[in-house]
Formats: structure tokens, C-alpha cells, sequence
């Protein structure tokens, strides 16, 4: 069992923001980004830029994150943010969610603009596209793997026991829950990878459920997009 905790002597909110400096730097960044442009833009078109900045931001701090991790920062984060993970993941995808909504009022906006300012607007939503789409997933398998560690036992020399259990791996790593958490993404399924705990098996769940549903709003809007550009 990981047996770390966070400091109590902050107040949750500060706790949750504290353990995630990452999130917290990226979040700021892209709403002082979308504060800071052209007020005579359009609004949707401001919260695209904004919420590009600070996505992809965080989509490459947390790649150089996991890239230096080992199991013992795993284990360390598993502690750090246990405070609001739950919470953190919904706003996650509700964000991701609402990205989806303003790429429509945003290309609504656009019909009738000229071809080249066209052309930008549509690439700044191909860029809300996938990056809201790999943020989803990535938080999912951030989940995945703080949740494995937090709960898990070691049943002997390097071999935990967490709820899922991958092939010829013990002791999986981040890249190993990227693995589990876009294979759900992309086919909505667990493919290799055996989930033996009753609440990943929920969480599972949810996420094929969700993957479902924000593969097809990839696919409308896409659609959307293309017609859009031959349409004129």
C-alpha cells in the first residue's frame, strides 16, 4: 500500500492545486491567453486559442513528466493527489467536452469569412480536435496509474497487485497505462489487459462509455469541418 500523504495543514482546494503543479501552470497560462487577445475577436474563437495553449501545454509537460518518471514518483504522485482526483478527472473531460461545444459556434462564426482566414480557423479546430482527445485519454491513464498504486499490494519481489493486471509486467509504468487508457479510446475495449478490481472495472466503464461518445462528436465535427471548407 502507499502510505505518503499530502500536507493537511492547507485547505483541500489549495492541496489539490498544489499537488498538481503541471495542471495548475497549464490552466493559467491558457485562461491569461484567452484574457489577453483581441477583444474584438470572437469569443469562441479566444476560448479555442486559450484552451489550445493550455492543452498542449500540459499534453507536453506531462510527456516529459512521464518520460523521467520511475515507479517510486508513481507511487509518490499516488499519495500526493489522492486529495480531488476523482473530481479532477470530471472536470477533465467536462472541459474537453465544452472545447467540442464552442469548435461548433466557432465554425458557425467563421461561414462566409474569406478562404485564408478560413483555412486558420479550421486548423485551430483540428487543433482543439485532437488535443482534447488526448488530454481525455492521458487523464484517464493518469488515473489509472495513480489508482493502481494507491491501492496496490506487493505480493512479492517487484510484483504489485493493484486491479489490472498487463501481460508479463508486474510493475507497469505510465507508458503502460498510456497503453490501456488509448486502447479504450480508440476501440472502446481493454484488449490485452485484465481488469481484476471492482472500481477500475467501474471507472473501465465510464471511459468506454465516454470514448464511445467523444469518438462519434470527433466524427460529426469532422464531417462538419469538411463541409464547411467545400461549402465556402
Amino acid at each position: 500500500m502507499v502510505t505518503a500523504a499530502p500536507a493537511r495543514r492547507f485547505p483541500k482546494i489549495l492541496r489539490v492545486a498544489r499537488a498538481r503543479p503541471r495542471l495548475l501552470f497549464s490552466v493559467a497560462l491558457g485562461v491569461a491567453v484567452g484574457v489577453l487577445l483581441p477583444g474584438h475577436w470572437w469569443a469562441a474563437t479566444r476560448g479555442l486559442i486559450g484552451w489550445n495553449v493550455g492543452c498542449w501545454t500540459y499534453l507536453i509537460a506531462a510527456a516529459v513528466m512521464i518520460v523521467r518518471s520511475e515507479h517510486k514518483d508513481i507511487h509518490r504522485r499516488a499519495a500526493l493527489q489522492d486529495d480531488g482526483r476523482n473530481v479532477v478527472l470530471i472536470l477533465t473531460a467536462l472541459a474537453a467536452a465544452c472545447s467540442y461545444g464552442a469548435i461548433f459556434a466557432h465554425l458557425l462564426a467563421i461561414k462566409g469569412a474569406p478562404i485564408d482566414a478560413k483555412t486558420l480557423h479550421i486548423a485551430l479546430a483540428i487543433s482543439t480536435i485532437v488535443g482534447s482527445w488526448l488530454l481525455v485519454h492521458l487523464a484517464f491513464a493518469l488515473h489509472y496509474a495513480h489508482e493502481f498504486y494507491r491501492t496496490a499490494r506487493e505480493e512479492g519481489p517487484g510484483k504489485w497487485s493493484g486491479g489490472i493486471q498487463f501481460p508479463g509486467e508486474d510493475r507497469p509504468d505510465y507508458p503502460d497505462f498510456l497503453y490501456f487508457s488509448y486502447v479504450i479510446g480508440v476501440a472502446c475495449a481493454t484488449a490485452d489487459v485484465n481488469i481484476t478490481g471492482r472500481p477500475l472495472r467501474r471507472l473501465a466503464t465510464a471511459h468506454c462509455i465516454l470514448a464511445f461518445f467523444y469518438n462519434n462528436a470527433v466524427l460529426a465535427m469532422t464531417i462538419n469541418i469538411g463541409a464547411g471548407f467545400v461549402g465556402g
